[in-house]
């Protein structure tokens, strides 16, 4: 009986090492996680890696960003009017009333508060139903990606870049459309336009960022919408935009790069039925 009864106790001992070890254990790693979080802000990232100015994103997204349609059939360009439908309703007034506020004046919002998008901003072109897609002036809309504490300044008399030297106004991102590195200007006609003509306010920058899903859900980022008047069919039109604010360059991060906020893309008429020509 007395040796039955010592591999059981010394299964016991170890047991209870073991208990004790890995209790002590999860206590030290719990210890240390609860430090790390104390040296945390929840609301906005420690750091921002080489991400510290904002690109650009166009809309509708296209496959090899290519958007390639029969202005004649509208159940070929439907798929890029559903994206821009999308967010012509997401910046439905409705869905604008507590917690935003009219920021027309220039000045920005109180803490906790949203500026209000008014969306007749985007022209009277870039509308429901067809976004112009249906007179091959097709409209995309342009944003400028979600950097956290980024803040637009203007630029100091006399460095006003030569390509938006007429639209560019104070207190305003700029923003330039046109043919990629200007190769072929030809493949866009004079209706091509952007609105708002001036760019983008100051006053939605700051975008200050949360761990709160609802405030998170609640800023609207402003758009641009860009109507391009096509005037090549069955060739590829490649175009770009670009962003102009005197912080936009050089990339502030960890790496010193020459940065631009540019995005590009490609528009491609095909060859339209003889009954459903235009």
């Amino acid at each position: 009986k007395h040796f039955d009864s010592c591999p059981v106790l010394y299964s016991a001992e170890i047991g209870l090492f073991y208990l004790i070890y890995y209790i002590c254990l999860a206590a030290f790693w719990g210890l240390l996680l609860y430090i790390f979080l104390l040296t945390v802000d929840l609301d906005r990232p420690t750091y921002n890696s080489y991400v510290g100015r904002p690109g650009l994103t166009a809309v509708p997204l296209a496959k090899y960003s290519m958007i390639k349609y029969s202005a004649a059939n509208n159940n070929d360009y439907a798929k890029y009017v559903e994206q821009l439908q999308a967010i012509w309703d997401s910046l439905d007034p409705a869905n604008q009333t507590e917690g935003y506020v009219d920021c027309s004046n220039g000045t920005a919002p109180p803490e906790g508060s949203f500026c209000r998008f008014d969306r007749t901003s985007l022209g009277e072109f870039c509308v429901p139903p067809d976004f112009g897609y249906n007179q091959r002036k097709p409209c995309v809309f342009i944003s400028l990606n979600r950097v956290v504490d980024w803040v637009p300044e203007d630029y100091e008399p006399g460095e006003i870049p030569e390509e938006v030297a007429d639209s560019y106004k104070p207190g305003n991102i700029a923003i330039k459309c046109g043919s990629y590195k200007n190769k072929k200007p030809e493949q866009l006609g004079e209706g091509t336009r952007i609105y708002p003509y001036h760019g983008v306010p100051f006053h939605y920058f700051p975008f200050m960022a949360t761990t709160n899903v609802s405030r998170w859900a609640g800023y609207i980022k402003p758009y641009v919408a860009v109507r391009f008047d096509l005037q090549a069919k069955e060739e590829d039109i490649k175009v770009q935009c670009k962003t102009y604010t005197a912080t936009i360059e050089p990339l502030n991060g960890m790496y010193d790069t020459k940065f631009e906020s540019v995005v590009a893309f490609s528009f491609h008429l095909t060859k339209e039925p003889a009954h459903l020509e235009l």
